[in-house]
């Protein structure tokens, strides 16, 4: 039995990233080339390809979780080609690449696919020709060793504290505000309560319920504070402060300089950690899982805790994920670009739900988000934004080619799909296969009397035999679940055109998600700016099968600048509202219209000179609400002050 040198091969690499495969000089695996011409120098003539695909996946994962793996299966079974050509053998670096499944059914699995199909696994040590009763031996050793490998490796690096933290000692974690840890013994250490900033947690508490809930306002009220966690007091141990400040990541700021210097300031996601974590009512969470109840002293009420965590958090108290009370999700409002749309800065602009003159309305809008706070930088109403695009979006559409070919194409994705999907079952049902045998394989050892066993042995077999029934409980679950629907690009194309002519019509008929589906086929990104205080600028970005250009579009609004006046403004509004020409006061104001400045003023009670004639003559009612910075961008994009429709360019 030789090795097939004359057969097609694929190399399984798994790996953190692309960047560690092609760049580490250290390991043999990242090096693929050379891994390639390993088995060129051994005589391989076939064609070898790298199979890359499962970066940063633990060996422990199920195979059909494994993009790589599944389609290194697929080959080995013969439901995938290799330049139209079986493959013959398939190779890793060592037999842990493949598998480090602690209740071996994932290496059973792989090796009968390989003995099934008569292909070779090859590693850097040793070829294993599965037809060979000596390699499946040596194999299922190889890949218990590497599984008890990694066990031993976490026992070694993480045993200790492991074992700490499941029952309810310090387990290394670093410190949230309002704890210490007792050092007393060093065996047995123990959160306590450190009264400086135990007292602070429960103002935020207590504040977070006065405030209705409203995290932003409380955040706001935190960053006009000179610091919010005074610094540790002398009498602390260095190690605590450090496990404190080891913590702080983009939550937490130590003040460096200043008479503050020592104290700590925390973001608004870090008084949201606060508010809801559950150590503040005693529980302790074991690295392990689970919780451990009034495992030391709590620093806030139950009922106070509950309601800031229904407010706040994702997941409740058993682990599951919820909609927080408070929050409105990013996009929830039904704005149709709230997946493509972009401010000036990259950031995604989400339709958001509010109040404007007594009547509910929807907006995108830029947010500028500085320490604690969240400032305003531009917005649109989102239904006129919507009909801006659409006007458009239904002009790109009616252009596009009918696609008289794409029924066959279509019926070959969905052809594919079903494959991959029965592929993925399949998959799964094999290991439960596998799963199963190997458990029948323990109970009969287990039963056998004439099998001498130690109660170690005992509690080993049952312990694997628990695991497997877990697994297999786990894998029935997934095979019974429903399929999610995904549709690519190529159908959504198909189902827009088979709605042509005539789209705009039908448009508000079809489902929101539907419709979203459509714009995304379409559109790359579309981005909106502020370029002046009255002329927001939307750029479209279609894809490809539009053509890749860009429209540019302007839209020209009545109210111009929404933004908060600066005090420099204010004093420059002081000095000249009173006797100044109104062109001169717009000049010294050149983001703000004549309009806005006489509610400014009103706003601040800064009368006008009665006896100063010719207020409103100099500006005719269509110039009231323009501002000089307006003008300027008008002229230099040729653009009509008066028109009320979008003015479009290529």
């Amino acid at each position: 039995m030789e090795f097939p040198k004359d057969e097609n091969g694929a190399i399984y690499v798994r790996q953190s990233t692309i960047a560690q495969i092609q760049n580490n000089i250290h390991s043999f695996e990242m090096q693929t080339e050379k891994f390639i011409e390993y088995f060129r120098n051994r005589g391989c003539t076939g064609h070898i390809e790298i199979v890359a695909d499962d970066e940063g996946m633990s060996g422990t994962m199920d195979i059909h979780k494994m993009p790589g793996l599944s389609r290194v299966m697929r080959l080995i079974e013969g439901k995938e080609l290799l330049h139209g050509d079986h493959i013959g053998w398939v190779a890793a670096v060592h037999v842990n690449r493949f598998t480090r499944d602690k209740w071996l059914v994932k290496p059973g699995t792989i090796m009968k696919a390989c003995h099934d199909n008569d292909v070779w696994l090859a590693t850097l040590r040793m070829d294993f020709n599965f037809q060979d009763d000596y390699c499946q031996r040596v194999f299922m050793i190889e890949a218990e060793e590497s599984a008890r490998h990694l066990e031993w490796m976490k026992l070694v690096m993480g045993g200790g504290k492991a074992a700490a933290s499941e029952n309810g000692f310090y387990d290394g974690r670093w410190l949230v505000p309002g704890y210490i840890v007792d050092r007393s013994d060093e065996k047995r250490k123990k959160y306590i309560i450190y009264e400086p900033h135990a007292e602070v947690v429960r103002w935020l508490y207590d504040r977070f319920l006065k405030l209705d809930g409203n995290i932003w306002a409380l955040g706001r009220e935190a960053e006009k504070m000179p610091f919010l966690f005074p610094k540790f007091e002398d009498w602390v141990n260095p190690k605590n402060i450090s496990k404190f400040a080891a913590g702080r990541s983009k939550r937490t700021s130590l003040i460096q300089e200043g008479p503050y210097a020592g104290n700590y300031r925390f973001s608004v996601d870090g008084i949201k950690g606060i508010l809801c974590n559950p150590v503040y009512i005693g529980w302790w969470l074991p690295f392990s899982g689970g919780v451990i109840v009034n495992n030391h002293e709590p620093i806030v009420d139950e009922v106070l805790f509950t309601y800031a965590h229904k407010q706040l958090s994702s997941y409740d108290l058993n682990g599951e994920r919820q909609k927080p009370a408070r929050v409105i999700r990013s996009g929830e409002a039904q704005g149709i670009l709230k997946k493509v749309l972009f401010d000036d800065q990259e950031k995604p602009m989400y339709a958001s739900s509010g109040w404007h003159h007594g009547k509910r309305c929807t907006y995108y809008e830029s947010n500028e988000k500085t320490g604690l706070s969240s400032t305003y930088r531009y917005g649109i109403n989102t239904e006129q934004l919507d009909t801006v695009f659409l006007e458009k979006f239904f002009e790109r559409l009616e252009a596009l080619e009918k696609l008289d070919d794409w029924e066959d194409k279509i019926e070959e994705i969905l052809e594919d799909r079903q494959l991959s999907q029965e592929h993925h079952k399949n998959l799964i049902q094999k290991q439960i296969n596998d799963a199963k045998a190997r458990w029948q394989s323990l109970f009969e050892t287990l039963n056998d009397p004439d099998i001498p066993k130690t109660k170690q042995m005992k509690i080993e077999y049952a312990t694997q035999m628990q695991g497997l029934e877990e697994k297999i409980a786990q894998w029935k679950s997934e095979l019974e679940a429903p399929e999610e629907e995904e549709e690519d690009k190529e159908v959504i194309l198909y189902r827009i055109h088979s709605l042509l002519p005539g789209i705009a019509s039908q448009w508000h008929k079809l489902p929101f998600n539907l419709r979203l589906r459509f714009v995304g086929a379409l559109v790359q990104k579309v981005v909106l700016s502020q370029v002046a205080p009255s002329w927001l600028k939307v750029e479209v970005y279609w894809k490809e099968v539009v053509g890749n250009i860009v429209d540019t579009g302007h839209i020209k609004r009545l109210a111009s600048n929404r933004t908060p006046w600066s005090e420099e403004e204010k004093a420059i509004l002081f000095k000249m509202y009173p006797r100044a020409e109104a062109k001169d006061i717009c000049k010294a104001l050149p983001d703000r219209s004549w309009d806005g400045i006489q509610h400014q003023a009103i706003r601040l009670h800064i009368d006008r000179d009665k006896g100063k004639k010719g207020v409103h003559s100099s500006f005719p009612v269509k110039e009231r609400y323009g501002t000089e910075e307006d003008k300027k961008y008008e002229q230099e994009n040729g653009l009509s002050p008066t028109s009320k429709n979008t003015q479009w360019s290529r």
